[in-house]
């Protein structure tokens, strides 16, 4: 081999080795979105003309649910949630964290179902990025800390499943 060619095998390996790496890089996981992490505070505006505030809930546990009117599991698990939010009462927060949709197409699904926990209207989708959300539903679970303390992508298959995760972490 030439010394000409070396030097562009050379060159070569060095530049595939630093492509490598900044993806590598651009593979972190962000804070926020796993277990042990602290969760990145949001205000996000409600469906119903409200805003809420995850700082604002410190001191409780918040289940948030990041899901999409046109994600059939995501629906599959709001009874669910609402039977652990009316067995639990105010102890512990539900937020639904509806992801980049028009608040007129999640209201008609709300009524349609006659769903009552809280929903909040990730327009942007900024929050969702923050908690790195790939898979609807994905329900977070966040201790009174603001500590993420549970992590789930799928929906709940019962209301029991809720309450005995929720019950587990007193």
């Amino acid at each position: 081999m030439t010394i000409k060619r070396c030097r562009i095998k050379s060159i070569l390996i060095i530049l595939a080795t630093i492509i490598l790496l900044a993806g590598i890089a651009g593979c972190v996981v962000p804070i926020g979105s796993k277990v042990g992490d602290k969760a990145p505070d949001f205000t996000l505006s409600t469906l119903d003309g409200g805003q809420i505030r995850l700082a604002d809930l410190k001191g409780k546990t918040v289940v948030l649910v990041f899901w999409t009117t046109g994600c059939g599991a995501c629906i599959y698990q709001m009874p669910f949630l609402e039977e652990a939010h009316d067995e639990l009462g105010n102890d512990v927060e539900f937020v639904n964290i509806n992801i980049g949709e028009d608040s007129y197409q999640v209201q008609a699904v709300i009524d349609y179902y006659g769903f009552s926990l809280p929903v909040a209207l990730d327009s942007d989708e900024m929050v969702s990025t923050d908690y790195n959300i790939i898979y609807t539903p994905t329900n977070i679970i966040i201790d009174k800390y603001g500590v993420i303390h549970y992590v789930r992508k799928g929906a709940f298959t019962s209301g029991t499943e809720i309450l005995s995760i929720l019950n587990a972490m007193e």
